[in-house]
């Protein structure tokens, strides 16, 4: 990257800073509209709350339960929470933030919860708390609101007036009776109920039973969302110029449950939580703010980013490529695969080893027999205690010189095939096993193969020797060839006068040094290739398009050979993962073998297509010579299709082009019917 692009892409990282900063500024510039309307929200929830039939309707179940609870001998001694749970729960809620006294019909107090007073609640008393209720039942049960006090003492009034004219001890049985059967409802009578809550307490209840209904206002989580978007459209513009060279750092390259996850957690935590954030200092933020909503906005531009490469490597390479999780199930499917196979494996042993059990077998019926007897005789032991030391004695010695007789045998027969094994260690291929190996016997199969594998690797390294003296004299030919005809030319060179010829001359000098260099450079290569000493830069590659432009390079060398080409290509990309300049050489090897060979005015047929998972190039042609050749053998290291080596060329071409095919994964296969030429390479995709 040069300098001038250098500082572009500052500038696109500066700017993208800047970005994020500024919306972190402009959300916490709304904390303080946000938190006072939040808290007037807050103000108009919890006044609704205090005049609605929920909240007054506390302190009548409170009655029941209050009277229920001092007459508890009528309920059968039945707990009140277990027979009634849910009116036990309404009064436990309101409990903890409410003193409470009753009285009986002659204004004796004979409950309160004025803990340390021994005072009675007057109503002269109740301007002082936040909420007062008196509520008043006579001999009948009937209930009246004698008294209610605080600020909305007169909507309070009229609700409560409202329940208790709708409200029956039958209803209020049925509403909250278990489905057992469970006693009745006492209904209060002769008693007044008195509640009062101070300011504070009152608050407490509220916080506690409704929690904090501030949130922040329709505006602040629509300026969020406007934001979000800005975020997405800075990712997708920045990295689209590609002046800026943005968004293909290391950082955006991660996992789509990383580049999904934390932008979609941190969008769900911050909108779940705004009110607080908001509220967290009364409207006053401080740095910790600032650093929060950088980093939301950081997270949001990374992971749209980071999503950015949906659009680059296309849909179904990215989900193979980032998606963690499916790569995760491959690998799980792939081990629990392994893991069910080595199970089946194990399980099939050991079935077939029971199964295989050859009870005519000498060593198996004598293995049988001491089982049989060992467990008879263990039995017996077991069962004659006393004598159990002799017997043991006894069968110890018996035990002892039946399996001294067995282990003889069989070091007998291992000492057969030990000495059957040095021979073939000493070289002698032919030597054969004879007599009986007993449990031995397997072994005589596999030492006969591992003669059958010596001789053939024999036969190999024979094969390999005569290829080494072919190669050298074939090298020592090429190298040859080309430089006794630069020796035999600078010596015309130094006695020739005539100017004409002199240029002639350097002219196929130059021809015949260009030849001994491409030979030099095929037999690095090649040595290189053989050697596996090849670094390969793998990248996406379009082999149909590297073909293309490999036919276009050579097209003067098509024309002048007069050969027709019928190509056949397929609709869709072949994207494989492969050295360009490996795969480039590959198919121009191929080709000019077949410019080279092919007979002139014949067609020259080349497929490129996908079978299956593999992606397949084929080509087919009429050679101009009869192919004598065997098709193994044409891949080998300077082995050419004219046996004369009248032709130009180093005799590495196919070779080379079979290597890089092999290290890149790849399958190069040669074939030949009649006078047809066909070669065919197989990748994986």
């Amino acid at each position: 990257m040069d300098t001038k692009l250098k500082n572009r892409h500052k500038l696109a990282v500066g700017m993208i800073v800047i970005m994020i900063l500024l919306s972190a500024c402009i959300m916490i510039g709304q904390y303080d509209q946000s938190y006072r309307d939040s808290r007037r929200t807050e103000e108009k929830v919890k006044e609704g709350y205090l005049h609605s039939e929920e909240f007054l309707d506390l302190f009548l179940k409170s009655n029941y339960a209050l009277y229920n609870i001092e007459e508890a001998g009528n309920l059968q001694d039945s707990s009140l929470d277990e027979t009634y749970p849910s009116l036990m729960d309404r009064f436990k809620q309101i409990y903890p933030y409410t003193e409470y006294q009753v009285e009986d019909a002659g204004g004796k107090v004979i409950d309160k919860s004025l803990a340390g007073s021994a005072e009675k609640l007057k109503d002269s008393d109740m301007d002082r708390y936040a909420v007062g209720i008196v509520i008043s039942y006579d001999k009948n049960g009937t209930p009246s609101v004698t008294s209610v006090t605080g600020e909305y003492k007169d909507s309070q009034m009229i609700e409560l007036k409202r329940l208790i004219s709708n409200m029956s001890g039958e209803d209020l049985y049925a509403d909250y009776a278990m489905e057992y059967d469970a006693p009745q409802l006492l209904r209060p009578a002769d008693r007044t109920y008195t509640y009062v809550m101070s300011e504070q307490n009152l608050n407490d209840f509220l916080d506690e039973t409704l929690g904090y209904y501030g949130f922040a206002p329709d505006a602040i989580v629509y300026g969020i969302f406007a934001l979000i978007l800005l975020m997405c459209l800075a990712a997708v513009y920045f990295p689209s110029r590609p002046s800026f060279h943005t968004g293909e750092e290391k950082i955006f390259h991660v996992p789509f449950e990383a580049a999904a996850g934390v932008p979609l957690i941190s969008f769900c935590l911050i909108l779940s939580n705004v009110d607080v954030i908001l509220g967290r200092n009364k409207g006053i933020p401080d740095m910790a703010d600032f650093v929060l909503w950088t980093f939301f906005f950081a997270s949001v531009y990374w992971g749209a980013c980071c999503l950015r490469q949906v659009k680059v490597l296309g849909i179904r390479e990215y989900v193979q490529e980032k998606v963690l999780a499916l790569r995760l199930w491959r690998e799980t499917k792939k081990l629990g695969g392994r893991l069910w196979e080595w199970c089946r494996e194990k399980m099939n042993r050991l079935y077939r080893s029971m199964d295989e059990i050859d009870f005519n077998d000498r060593s198996n019926k004598i293995i049988i027999k001491i089982v049989l007897i060992n467990f008879v005789i263990l039995l017996v032991l077991c069962s004659l205690w006393l004598f159990g030391i002799i017997g043991l004695i006894v069968y110890s010695v018996l035990l002892f010189i039946v399996l001294k007789k067995y282990f003889n045998d069989l070091k007998d027969k291992y000492a057969l095939l030990l000495k059957a094994t040095n021979k073939i260690a000493e070289g002698n291929l032919d030597t054969e096993i004879e007599g009986d190996l007993g449990v031995f016997s397997p072994f005589r199969t596999e030492i006969e193969k591992i003669q059958n594998g010596f001789k053939m690797a024999v036969n190999e390294e024979v094969k390999s020797q005569k290829m080494k003296t072919e190669l050298i004299t074939n090298v020592s030919h090429d190298l040859k060839t080309p430089l006794t005809a630069i020796i035999t030319y600078v010596n015309l060179l130094k006695e020739e006068k005539d100017e004409e010829k002199r240029k002639s001359y350097i002219k196929v000098l130059e021809q015949k040094s260009n030849r001994l260099k491409l030979l030099i450079e095929d037999l690095f290569e090649i040595s290189k290739a053989s050697s596996e000493n090849v670094t390969l830069d793998l990248i996406n590659v379009d082999i149909v398009n590297l073909f293309k432009q490999v036919k276009l390079e050579l097209e003067d060398k098509i024309e002048e050979a007069k050969l027709e080409f019928r190509l056949s290509y397929p609709e869709e990309k072949l994207v494989l993962r492969l050295d360009s300049q490996k795969t480039y050489r590959i198919f121009e090897n191929l080709l000019v073998n077949i410019v080279k060979y092919a007979m002139p005015g014949t067609r020259v047929y080349i497929e490129l297509l996908r079978e299956g998972d593999d992606a397949v190039v084929r080509m087919k042609n009429i050679s101009a010579a009869e192919l004598d050749f065997n098709p193994d053998e044409i891949t080998e290291r300077f082995v050419r299709g004219d046996a004369s080596r009248n032709t130009e060329g180093s005799g590495l071409g196919l070779a080379i082009a079979k290597s890089f095919v092999e290290l890149q994964g790849g399958k190069l296969k040669i074939e030949t019917e009649a006078d047809l030429y066909k070669a065919e390479i197989r990748w994986k995709m």
